[in-house]
């Protein structure tokens, strides 16, 4: 038995996202949680992705990554680049996703967060 088995996804603070998929093929789930819109970068480690924006969604949410389409992120990157991970928090209040997310601001301050979480300086 290999004792540095890692689970699958990709970890912000203390919080492990599922694995990034292209922000074509991201689907929300029913329950409330927070997804992370991520662009290759090989300065990033242990995985290569670096975060963009961090945004909170709640249960039964209108998939609200078309809000993030990637002809609306054209400017950043090529839309084949951007990607998309997801962390479920079911049973949690909107408070509580916030307030994750906040924290998740606050710690890799993204370049591209409008939605008013005041960022860290630089």
């Amino acid at each position: 038995m290999n004792p540095y088995i890692v689970a699958p996804g990709i970890r912000f603070n203390d919080h492990v996202f599922s694995e990034p998929i292209r922000l074509f093929e991201g689907v929300l789930p029913k329950c409330g949680g927070i997804f992370v819109i991520l662009v290759r970068d090989p300065n990033w480690a242990p995985k290569h992705f670096q975060p963009l924006c961090f945004r909170e969604f709640g249960n039964n949410s209108p998939d609200t990554l078309l809000t993030y389409h990637p002809i609306r992120w054209a400017r950043v990157a090529d839309p084949d680049a951007l990607f998309v991970s997801v962390l479920p928090m079911p049973f949690s209040s909107a408070a509580q996703r916030c307030d994750v997310r906040n924290q998740l601001v606050w710690a890799y301050n993204p370049v591209y967060q409008t939605n008013g979480v005041p960022r860290r300086p630089r």
